[in-house]
Order: C-alpha cells, then sequence, then structure tokens
C-alpha cells in the first residue's frame, strides 16, 4: 500500500549528524569575559578548558568526518559538544550573580 507524502526512512548506512552546538571563538571570548568580570582568577581555568575542549571537538569532527559511518567517531563528537556544554554552563552558573 502507497501513502502519499511519506517521507523515505533512513537505513542503516546513513550516518546520524550530531547537531551543530559549537560556540564560535568569539561567543568563548565573551563567556571569558563574563566570568573574568565576576572572577578574574578562575577565567584562566575556564579558557585553559576552553581550549582543550575545542581541540577535542576538532579532532572528533576530523575523526567523524574521515569516516562518517564510525559509530564511535560520532558517539566522540557528541560527547565532544557536550563537554562544551558543560564548561559553559559552569561558567555561566559561577558569573551570575
Amino acid at each position: 500500500m502507497y501513502e502519499r507524502g511519506s517521507a523515505p526512512q533512513p537505513t542503516a548506512e546513513q550516518p546520524v549528524s550530531p547537531p551543530v552546538i559549537s560556540a564560535t571563538a568569539g561567543e568563548d571570548q565573551l563567556l571569558l569575559e563574563a566570568v573574568g568580570t565576576r572572577s578574574p582568577a578562575v577565567r584562566a581555568a575556564y579558557e585553559t578548558n576552553l581550549r582543550n575542549v575545542n581541540a577535542y571537538i576538532q579532532d572528533a569532527r576530523e575523526s567523524a568526518e574521515a569516516d562518517p559511518n564510525d559509530e564511535e567517531a560520532q558517539q566522540s563528537l557528541m560527547d565532544a559538544y557536550q563537554q562544551k556544554a558543560m564548561v559553559y554552563e559552569m561558567a555561566l552558573n559561577r558569573s551570575l550573580p
């Protein structure tokens, strides 16, 4: 039976793209400035954390793009984005009054 307007279902061979939740360098800088105004001593730690997580994202992205069917590489990229989101969350919570 044919149903009009039904979309094709994804197959196991089609890789799932991770959501794009990456922040730009400018957004990272704004976050660091917000943290720095409330706690200048902590800014350096967040800067280091962001540098590390950005490097992790870049490495994971390159691995995922090199082999789009590698589920571990895709999961690693998702984990990297989750780590960055966690750094942002911690920094924003710290910078709030």
